[in-house]
């Protein structure tokens, strides 16, 4: 029986990372209104650009090559990374406060990367040295929440949602007043980071955000036997053999590592790490050890069709489209927990 159940969790990721390798192909044929590039086409210039397989495919060249290459594949390769990092996040802060409620951005992770994006573009320094002060600032905002989420040597659930809520309310203030004082073509600037997009993805970003995305990964997945005990509360917890405070810390970290690092490069993409989590658990249950993996791809999954649709749409933010999507699943979770708490 166990086996048997074990056969079809892997069975259920190998059928999901089917669908991801799909749509990412698909995805690839979509560009900006205008752009028409053949299936065929496409296909050839990605194979061709794999190592060793290019010498045995004929060369490509001209401008359909930097377009697939250079534009379309940084960008739909790191809605991927961003799609698992969002979901993964979010399935461990759904884990470590026990509800379907939870988000990576509870404990004002975006609101501490606008303000630092919003730093940045007003004093001009350049679109380079912003994703770093939005990461800087992101992780900065994250350990204050953590500092006063703190009582006794403890970490306090109900104190740090209050901490997160009162430092995003500061932080979106601040970065409301920088709009304010902002001339008009930095106040665009800044409102466009604020809905998020993967519009001159690069990649050396890419490069950048991966190893960030897969070492936080692989810490909350080393962790998902915890964040099942977790689940039984803190005292059962201990008496399980868990440090509960060690283990929330790191996870909180983890959990906050991925998110800054996701929004410092593409800026603010709402209830992705909301909606895939608990629509993965529906797939899974609740055993982290099949939940994190398949939340990760469905996340790639989702966040690569938003991205196809913004596209093909003529660039609307990404942000909106998550929203569109994550607005209505957030009503009807609300519908559905009425009078809950928790799971």
């Amino acid at each position: 029986m166990k086996r048997s159940f074990r056969k079809r969790s892997v069975t259920t990721f190998v059928l999901l990372s089917l669908i991801l390798f799909v749509t990412v192909m698909a995805s690839a044929l979509v560009g900006s209104p205008g752009v028409d590039i053949s299936f065929a086409r496409v296909m050839g210039i990605i194979i061709s650009g794999l190592p060793g397989v290019g010498k045995m495919l004929p060369d490509y060249s001209g401008t359909d090559v930097i377009i697939i290459r250079q534009i379309r594949l940084p960008r739909i390769l790191l809605g991927v990374v961003a799609g698992i990092a969002l979901s993964v996040s979010g399935t461990s802060m759904q884990g470590i406060f026990k509800n379907p409620m939870a988000s990576p951005f509870i404990l004002g992770i975006s609101a501490g990367a606008a303000f630092g994006a919003a730093v940045s573009v007003t004093l001009g320094l350049g679109m380079y040295v912003l994703p770093a002060v939005a990461f800087a600032s992101a992780m900065g905002t994250g350990l204050m929440v953590f500092g006063l989420g703190r009582i006794h040597g403890k970490t306090d659930v109900a104190t740090l949602l209050l901490a997160g809520l009162a430092v995003n309310f500061l932080m979106q203030s601040l970065t409301a007043y920088l709009i304010y004082l902002s001339p008009p073509e930095k106040r665009t600037s800044i409102i466009f980071w604020m809905w998020g997009s993967f519009n001159g993805t690069v990649w050396k970003e890419f490069w950048i955000v991966l190893p960030v995305v897969v070492a936080g990964i692989l810490i909350v997945y080393v962790f998902s036997r915890e964040l099942n005990v977790l689940q039984l509360g803190d005292e059962s917890a201990l008496y399980l053999g868990v440090e509960v405070e060690k283990t929330k810390m790191i996870l909180l970290g983890a959990a906050s590592l991925l998110a800054a690092v996701v929004v410092s490069f593409t800026g603010i993409i709402g209830f992705v790490g909301l909606i895939i989590p608990h629509a993965t658990r529906i797939i899974t249950g609740p055993d982290h050890k099949k939940l994190i993996p398949a939340a990760a791809v469905i996340g790639g999954i989702f966040m690569v069709l938003c991205d196809t649709i913004s596209r093909a749409s003529g660039e609307i933010p990404i942000g909106i489209i998550t929203g569109l999507f994550g607005a209505p699943f957030f009503i009807y979770l609300l519908l559905r927990s009425k009078g809950e708490t928790g799971w």
